[in-house]
């Protein structure tokens, strides 16, 4: 039987918290999950539990996140990735898959960059390593919108950034996880109000580090109508590893472990144990790429903020 276990760290003074969810199989390898705004450990759900079939999980809550600390904007990627690196001592995994989402992935991606020789492989799903133009404003209003309390229009103006999709596209799922995201985000305490603005904060000075490059496998996804990270800036991510893939997800947009999460959990499950992604009835064909360098995307996330 599986069982739970929980961590605390500390780490620059502030406070993370751990679960792991342990496979029957000792010898099964790990897959860390890190969230994107408000995420906590104990609420990934059927994608987890897709995932749980084949690896021990290891869900985190870092400063800013769940039940760890608050952590103020100033803070950036690097004291994040040193509190995950910290964390996973505390828990005893010294080598993980780990995939980021959303707000996550830019701390997945620089723990890369740093503990490479920790990281078997690296998914970057919906990958916000630097904020889109297009989203800029918006985001910067939910900020005003929390600070002002006014909850309702804060609830339906960051669903929607987050649910923006292709006009006319079918989203599977998309009015339920609506509703939840909604209630999430309409209903959340002042504790999580301080971490999201913070976080908000952080997330729109954001510009990603171009060395050293990435050179574990590296699976960049989102769903094929995602509007909020698009295709095309999956692409430009992927473009700075040197050994990376782009999956688009057919039916879904930038909340895909919601929408379709054991088709998510399978894609994951595949990757990280080696299998072709090749084929796959749930995605477009999968595009390589090998590019070399961030800088272009450094220059231009410069001239954003």
């Amino acid at each position: 039987m599986a069982f739970e276990e929980f961590v605390v760290s500390s780490y620059g003074g502030y406070k993370s918290e751990g679960r792991t969810l342990w496979h029957c199989d000792p010898a099964a390898e790990t897959v860390v999950l890190i969230g994107g705004a408000l995420q906590r450990k104990t609420a990934w759900g059927r994608f987890e539990s897709a995932l749980a079939q084949t690896f021990h999980m290891f869900t985190v809550d870092l400063p800013g996140w769940g039940d760890a600390d608050t952590l103020p904007a100033s803070y950036g990627l690097d004291f994040l990735a040193g509190a995950l690196h910290d964390l996973l001592k505390a828990a005893g995994h010294q080598q993980v898959h780990v995939l980021g989402a959303s707000y996550g992935s830019g701390i997945a991606h620089r723990y890369a960059q740093t503990c490479p020789q920790a990281v078997r492989s690296l998914v970057l799903a919906g990958p916000l390593l630097w904020v889109p133009e297009a989203v800029r404003e918006d985001l910067r209003r939910t900020v005003d919108l929390l600070a002002g309390g006014r909850m309702e229009a804060f609830a339906e103006l960051s669903a929607d950034i987050i649910l923006r999709s292709t006009p006319g596209g079918r989203v599977t799922r998309q009015s339920t996880v609506r509703r939840i995201l909604r209630s999430m985000f309409r209903d959340i305490g002042e504790a999580d109000r301080d971490k999201y603005r913070h976080n908000t904060l952080r997330l729109l000075g954001q510009a990603p580090s171009p060395k050293p490059p990435i050179t574990v496998p590296v699976m960049v996804a989102t769903g094929e109508h995602d509007l909020f990270t698009p295709p095309d800036l999956c692409r430009e991510v992927a473009s700075a590893c040197l050994d990376a893939r782009v999956v688009l997800v057919h039916g879904a947009d930038h909340a895909m472990h919601l929408e379709l999460p054991d088709l998510a959990g399978d894609l994951l499950t595949r990757f990280a144990t080696g299998q072709s992604l090749d084929g796959l009835g749930y995605c477009h064909p999968v595009e390589y790429s090998t590019g070399p360098s961030l800088s272009a995307a450094v220059c231009a996330a410069d001239g954003r903020r």
